[in-house]
């Protein structure tokens, strides 16, 4: 009988990780006509600049690239499965970010609009 073999998340970072970052892949989004993938913000940003993608050079589409592409669910929850605390980590990063923005947590986990009289 063999022992399962054990693998460390070292060994799938080259799978999990952004080509634009460098670091895990948040929200990971992927890019119709080659199919890499990258963060969802860094490759919306890297459009802003360019249609090609950042990885292989493709023209990704002529006028709007980010028509082509698409998130990717299920990679998002084999990263968070491979990364202990990484998912609550982001979480607690974007309930941050909507708080400096006047946002606030309604007290069900989700976030509100703060409205001034």
């Amino acid at each position: 009988m063999t022992s399962p073999r054990k693998h460390l998340v070292k060994d799938f970072n080259h799978f999990i990780t952004c080509y634009v970052c460098k670091g895990y892949l948040i929200k990971p989004t992927t890019v119709t006509e080659c199919l890499h993938t990258f963060c969802k913000s860094c490759i919306v940003q890297h459009f802003e600049d360019s249609n090609d993608c950042p990885k292989c050079g493709i023209q990704v589409h002529e006028t709007n690239p980010r028509e082509m592409l698409r998130l990717d669910n299920t990679l998002e929850e084999i990263i968070f499965k491979l990364v202990p605390g990484l998912r609550e980590k982001e979480q607690q990063q974007e309930i941050e970010f909507w708080r400096s923005r006047k946002w606030k947590e309604n007290g069900e986990g989700t976030l509100s609009v703060l409205v001034y009289p």
